[in-house]
């Protein structure tokens, strides 16, 4: 004889399926720009939580590599911030560059789940406050969204 387990956090005689299971959604949200002069904070994508869903952010990328060399060089980064629904805004990863050498680079990978609420916010972007020369700059998160 078995039985059919019954979670925890479901009503009495009612079964919830899993997360995977109610009606996932794939997001993949993508930024690639080439040869991008200086330039002040910019945002390159948004992803908000929305309303009724829940989501888990599977990956994250970000690179950048300057292409051509700074007249006076800065710090060009290319970067990944989550807000929290109610919170205060904290910085993911980031990718930057400290040297002013043509094909100098940093990427970094972020390849665990975070969970992510309704209101929950995430945010791509950009900067780069040298004097000429450009950048090569990639931001990539693949996102799955599924009921709450």
């Amino acid at each position: 004889m078995g039985f059919i387990a019954r979670r925890r956090d479901a009503p009495s005689g009612a079964f919830r399926p899993e997360w995977y299971d109610r009606n996932p959604a794939h997001r993949l949200l993508s930024y690639m720009g080439y040869g991008v002069a200086p330039h002040v904070n910019t945002t390159r994508w948004t992803y908000t939580v929305p309303t009724g869903k829940k989501a888990l952010n599977e990956f994250l990328h970000a690179k950048v590599r300057r292409a051509t060399a700074a007249t006076t060089a800065s710090i060009p980064v290319s970067c990944v911030w989550d807000t929290p629904a109610g919170g205060s805004i904290t910085e993911l990863m980031h990718a930057a560059i400290r040297t002013n050498n043509v094909g100098d680079k940093d990427d970094v990978t972020v390849g665990q789940t975070i969970t992510l609420l309704v209101g929950d916010a995430l945010t791509a972007l950009t900067v780069d406050g040298s004097t000429g020369g450009t950048c090569d700059y990639v931001l990539v998160a693949k996102i799955t969204e599924f009921d709450a």
